[in-house]
């Protein structure tokens, strides 16, 4: 397809003249060619934009900018989609949390109309997906534009009304996040990642990203998920469901029995944040575990060291897993000795998260993000990784809070040369070069997540954590869920809802209806909580939880909001799973539900019958089907 810029039109709707501008820092260069590469792939296209200096001088590269071809039309009228059409953009940016003070995005709509008013897409602190849907509000049509590659630039997208019959004002513009500019030497080129547009006969973002997918598969980013070690062997973890930071030796290797006992998927026993030295001071030792002198690790805690528990663990026939973090006290003798190591934004502040009261998670602490542009702070991690899992033995890492210096938009590293996405590519390399080829190394940051891009990761936890359930946290999580997912349908990595335990303050429906949601999306990865302390249903019904959900299915929500959200979507529907209980209807409502069966028949082909998942054997074979407040059932094959 030779084109010098993205023209791209079905059902009366795309991108016309879309092409790439150099935005040079400094006095503009004139012998500098642009040029974009667009080739098809699958039912849309890609298009990369090629940069090359002719000039006999450096010259610094701030953005790509892809907008209108003919300079002289402004404003750059690139999208067509009719007024008629309604149309409506979603990203997964509308509905999250933020856990540095720049204001929440919670929100109230996943869906929000086109207006004449300026709205950029791709400025939010957290990893979400690197694209936006344009949909109709009328007709099932619709356009996905995102980033097909994430190895050195970042991606934003403006919406900036519209001005003629049935054209809307957009650019796209790709950044090096973390710096100010790329240099480009004389005769030197630089190539950006791929953008990738189809345009689909339908109006719902989970239909978008199929060609998506299969060209990310072709070109490798689902290689982690197919050797995942956590498609078989699950993790206990020892945060929610009660322990939290009160963890002990004893209180860590009492869990073993139960869980060879009980939970025969369970693998992986992981000791989370807790464990680590305090200082006088009151601070934890974060980052910095290992720094300075010390024992490191809390001696009243764990008396014969962390090496002696992943051994025991071993021993006992599980897999030693830990917790580690990749932000430090302010307070902390790492930060006074090399303040260089703080990572700081584009106005040379330090980059810090204090909450009010200087209390976080209930701890007082001033936490600082780093920088992992400096080569010493590298070297420093890289001793972190050799030890935890080279000499203490421990064979797979839950790494919180780390996904800060990849993410923040704000961000300005100390060194140029690498951006953002290169220093992750980083991160989790220096970790997989001390893990076991077989152990598990998973992204966790404060709050949702679903970029495809994740490195050699093996899962990334997402929305808040289920602490000890609540119904409140469950509505959360559930609507985290739904939006995370419509444009991750199939992953490259597992996404990792949380965890599942026994929760005293939900009703026995509500913590069914939690688990249900756990099992349905397939993102069950963890458990949680003394398990010496339930009895043999409770830890029965978690096992089955456990069990039901499968790592590799996806999943879509048929009945989202695309108004003003008030609770979860009610029908959840597994469309990738190797079992013939392929579905799952959950009702979300505080009030019985009757939903018709032939919105089944449509969504699921062949179904039969319809099987309580908490009381198996009763069975619906036709009409509509009346669920209970927060009832749920399998939509299954007669013979399965």
């Amino acid at each position: 397809m030779p084109s010098n810029s993205i023209n791209i039109c079905r059902f009366g709707i795309g991108l016309e003249g879309l092409a790439p501008y150099a935005v040079i820092s400094g006095k503009p260069e004139p012998k500098l060619s642009v040029k974009a590469v667009v080739k098809k792939a699958y039912s849309g296209i890609t298009a990369k934009a090629v940069i090359k200096n002719n000039s006999g001088r450096t010259v610094r590269l701030k953005s790509i900018l892809w907008t209108r071809e003919l300079k002289p039309l402004w404003p750059p009228q690139v999208l067509i989609f009719p007024d008629e059409l309604k149309p409506f953009y979603y990203s997964s940016e509308n509905y999250r949390g933020e856990v540095f003070g720049t204001g929440t995005m919670v929100g109230s709509s996943f869906f929000h109309p086109l207006t004449n008013q300026d709205v950029t897409v791709g400025l939010h602190e957290d990893w979400v997906f690197p694209g936006v849907f344009i949909g109709s509000g009328i007709k099932e049509i619709g356009m996905l534009v995102a980033a097909a590659e994430h190895t050195r630039f970042m991606c934003k997208f403006r919406f900036r009304g519209g001005e003629g019959k049935g054209r809307w004002n957009f650019e796209l513009e790709q950044y090096p996040q973390g710096l100010e500019y790329l240099e480009i030497a004389p005769g030197e080129s630089i190539v950006s990642d791929s953008i990738f547009v189809d345009i689909l006969k339908s109006d719902d973002p989970q239909l978008s990203t199929i060609s998506y997918y299969k060209l990310l598969r072709k070109n490798g980013y689902f290689k982690r998920m197919e050797k995942n070690p956590l498609h078989e062997q699950r993790i206990w973890g020892s945060w929610n469901f009660g322990y939290y930071h009160n963890i002990n030796e004893h209180e860590i290797l009492k869990q073993i029995p139960a869980i060879k006992s009980c939970f025969p998927s369970v693998k992986f026993l992981q000791i989370d944040d807790g464990y680590a030295e305090i200082y006088k001071s009151g601070q934890w030792r974060e980052a910095d575990l290992l720094y300075g002198t010390g024992t490191h690790y809390d001696t009243k805690k764990f008396p014969h060291g962390m090496k002696y528990v992943a051994d025991a663990i071993r021993a006992g026939g599980l897999r030693p897993a830990i917790w580690l973090s990749l932000w430090a006290s302010g307070t902390s003798l790492m930060m006074k000795e090399h303040p260089e190591w703080a990572l700081r934004d584009e106005a040379g502040r330090i980059m810090k998260i204090k909450s009010k009261a200087g209390v976080l998670f209930g701890i007082p602490r001033e936490i600082i993000i780093l920088d992992p542009s400096v080569p010493s702070y590298r070297a420093y991690v890289d001793k972190v990784a050799r030890t935890v899992f080279k000499e203490w033995g421990f064979e797979g890492l839950k790494l919180d809070f780390s996904s800060f210096p990849f993410n923040i938009r704000r961000a300005r590293f100390k060194y140029p040369g690498r951006t953002a996405a290169e220093y992750r590519d980083w991160c989790v390399n220096t970790f997989r070069k001390y893990l076991p080829k077989d152990g598990f190394f998973g992204w966790c940051s404060a709050v949702g997540a679903g970029t495809p891009f994740y490195g050699e990761a093996d899962y990334y936890r997402y929305a808040e954590d289920i602490s000890d359930g609540s119904w409140y946290l469950a509505k959360r999580i559930a609507l985290w869920t739904a939006n995370t997912n419509m444009l991750n349908t199939e992953r490259t990595v597992i996404p990792n809802i949380d965890s599942i335990g026994f929760a005293k303050d939900f009703t026995r429906t509500q913590w069914l209806t939690f688990l249900s949601l756990c099992a349905v999306t397939g993102n069950t990865v963890e458990v949680s909580g003394d398990l010496t302390k339930l009895d043999a249903l409770q830890l029965k019904i978690l096992n089955t939880a456990l069990e039901l959900s499968d790592t590799r299915a996806s999943f879509r929500t048929l009945d989202y909001p695309k108004g003003r959200i008030e609770l979860p979507p009610s029908l959840w529907l597994s469309s990738k799973n190797g079992s013939s209980r392929g579905a799952f209807v959950v009702n979300w409502s505080d009030k019985a539900k009757k939903i018709d069966t032939r919105l089944l028949d449509r969504e699921f082909p062949g179904w039969k019958k319809l099987e309580p998942v908490w009381a198996p054997g009763g069975k619906i074979l036709s009409g509509c089907v009346k669920l209970p407040a927060y009832g749920s059932v399998f939509v299954s094959k007669l013979n399965g």
